[in-house]
């Protein structure tokens, strides 16, 4: 009994100091204008070159301008540190940048920076730069002036869409460390760079005093992390948050409906899908490092007939409250022209006594009658990884693991955050899951992620991948390095169709459904949002991020609105410490039971 005393009074202490200092710093955020976002998606690193989660990206579109930006409304190329280009033959290209251009601790950003950014992201073949860059040689005869020239012609230019990194900061660290460098200096020539981050809670970013644009009417972004979308969604009406992005669809069509708040349905290309593990030793990797999949994934009879197991129409009904349209092939581009048309007998349309079939024809039997097919001689069960950030993640993989049921196949369930996935599908250690993506304007980016050469290979590195299906085409390859430089529209978009249509018949990539961004804001603080693109695309997480550096404050701005940094701490903390006096209780109470 002391001991619980001592404990409430240490909390106490604990909690009244924590008091103190928000309310002081409160009292400072008072004179800030501070945008808060919710979300339930953490970062899995600010490391540019590393990245891949959308959350990231988000941090990534505000802390680094790029050469070239992209316009709002339509996704053209517009002058970003660049003011001009001009080519003689469409390989070789001069960029001239604006004057004055500064890095946001004061050192000047020059042309060095961008010829550094190219070549050596291009020699060490940085992650989330090798599709844009492979190609690129990069000098700066001068502070204003950038050359860049490609080996073959590259239907990407002139734009430059790639995050610049400051040299002086970068070039101290080794090639080897790039990957797992933390990148939290918060140097950057965006509107705005990172000044804090507490995983799992809420990262924070200042306003850059020497951005581009000129001074933004934001003094701090504050991204808070929620662990429950509905809370998200009750903060947002309270006014605790600005705007909250990945809002649950039960509680859209109410939001919808309300007054000072604003609900947008963003389309943007983006998609969910069924992975499975289907790669079969191709590139060659370390079995000691790496997991496998179970074997009968390698046969795409097996595959195919998953993929007539899937009710699209059922899961965008009844996960996604029909918000969405049933998937066919990967969507690789904001633009759906890109997507192509399937035929009847390329569908994977959803057939049970199909699915039943093709097992059935490639020998997959239940020999001892208790509904489950062997491979060898064993059950098959198949590994499914939950992910814990998505609300959507269990009701699909309760909608799946029963069609899977159906059709004589088992599952095990395992549960992770998207940092944990990310490693996890590294190493090969799971066997589907569901997931999604939201594409760049070019698709490019997009179809070079399942390139042989993105399969995890890397036991030093196990994020250091895109090709989560494991699946290794040369085929695909080819195509891809053909559509990766041809000019003319029309052919790449046939290269392109092509390609989809390879990847879709090969069953590791399920597109379950294509669906729109969730997202709302409140009227009552902020003006000024930006689709991008018009019309149709959301305000936040889009391909550029214009509505940070457009939005301005209303009238009623200064009267609250949104958590300062400290009262979200705060507020984090104090749940802790009750927690952990819960925690002691119960702890305490099952150790006496074990000893009795």
């Amino acid at each position: 009994m002391k001991l619980v005393k001592l404990l409430v009074a240490a909390a106490l202490v604990v909690l009244v100091a924590l008091g103190v200092s928000a309310v002081a710093t409160a009292q400072s955020d008072d004179e800030k204008v501070v945008l808060t976002v919710g979300l339930t998606q953490d970062l899995d690193t600010p490391n540019v070159t590393a990245g891949e989660l959308v959350s990231s990206y988000e941090l990534y579109n505000l802390q680094y301008a790029a050469p070239t930006d992209l316009a709002a409304d339509d996704f053209a190329i517009t002058p970003g540190l660049a003011e001009s280009w001009s080519s003689e033959d469409g390989r070789k290209w001069t960029y001239t940048l604006r004057e004055g251009l500064q890095w946001s601790d004061g050192t000047p950003l020059t042309a060095e920076d961008i010829a550094y950014t190219i070549n050596r992201s291009r020699d060490e073949e940085w992650l989330n730069y090798t599709s844009t860059v492979a190609n690129l040689e990069a000098e700066a005869p001068d502070a204003r002036t950038l050359i860049v020239t490609s080996k073959v012609n590259d239907p990407k230019l002139p734009g430059l869409s790639l995050y610049v990194v400051p040299k002086h900061v970068w070039e101290k660290i080794p090639a080897d460390d790039i990957s797992n460098y933390p990148a939290v200096e918060g140097v950057g020539s965006g509107p705005f760079t990172l000044s804090e981050w507490k995983k799992g809670q809420f990262w924070r970013m200042e306003a850059n005093p020497n951005y581009w644009r000129g001074q933004v009417a934001i003094d701090e972004v504050v991204f808070r992390v929620f662990r429950n979308a509905d809370a998200m969604v009750a903060a947002l009406r309270s006014g605790e948050i600005d705007a909250a992005h990945a809002v649950p669809e039960a509680a859209f069509p109410q939001l919808q409906t309300e007054e000072g708040i604003v609900a947008v349905a963003g389309e943007q290309g983006g998609f969910d899908y069924l992975v499975l593990n289907s790669y079969a030793d191709n590139p060659s990797r370390d079995t000691d490092a790496f997991d496998a999949p179970h074997p009968a994934l390698t046969d795409l009879k097996f595959r195919q007939a998953i993929a007539h197991a899937i009710d699209k129409e059922t899961l965008v009904e009844r996960v996604l409250e029909g918000i969405g349209t049933p998937g066919t092939t990967m969507s690789p581009s904001a633009n759906p022209a890109w997507i192509p048309e399937l035929t009847a007998d390329q569908d994977y349309e959803f057939d049970l006594a199909k699915a039943n079939q093709i097992l059935d024809d490639a020998g997959y039997t239940d020999s001892d009658g208790n509904g489950i097919r062997e491979y060898e001689g064993e059950d098959i069960v198949l590994r499914y990884a939950i992910r814990t950030e998505s609300k959507n993640s269990k009701p699909y993989a309760e909608f799946i693991t029963g069609w899977l049921k159906e059709i004589g196949i088992d599952s095990t369930f395992s549960s992770y955050d998207d940092g944990q996935l990310i490693e996890v599908a590294g190493k090969g250690d799971f066997d589907l899951y569901v997931w999604g993506w939201t594409p760049f304007v070019d698709p490019d980016p997009m179809l070079s992620y399942f390139q042989c050469s993105q399969v995890s290979v890397d036991k030093s590195d196990f994020s250091n991948y895109y090709n989560d299906s494991g699946i290794c085409d040369e085929e695909y390859d080819k195509l891809y390095g053909e559509q990766n430089t041809e000019l003319d529209l029309e052919k790449r978009q046939e290269l392109v169709h092509e390609m989809l249509t390879r990847f879709y018949t090969s069953a590791g990539y399920i597109v379950t459904a294509t669906s729109p961004d969730l997202q709302a804001y409140r009227t009552d603080r902020f003006a000024g949002w930006v689709k991008q693109p018009a019309e149709t695309g959301p305000v936040l997480f889009s391909n550029t991020s214009p509505s940070y550096w457009n939005l301005t404050p209303t009238a009623s701005t200064s009267d609250g609105g949104g958590l300062s940094t400290a009262g979200i701490v705060a507020i984090v903390v104090a749940g802790a410490i009750g927690v952990a006096l819960v925690g002691w209780f119960f702890v305490r109470r099952r150790s006496a039971e074990e000893r009795e």
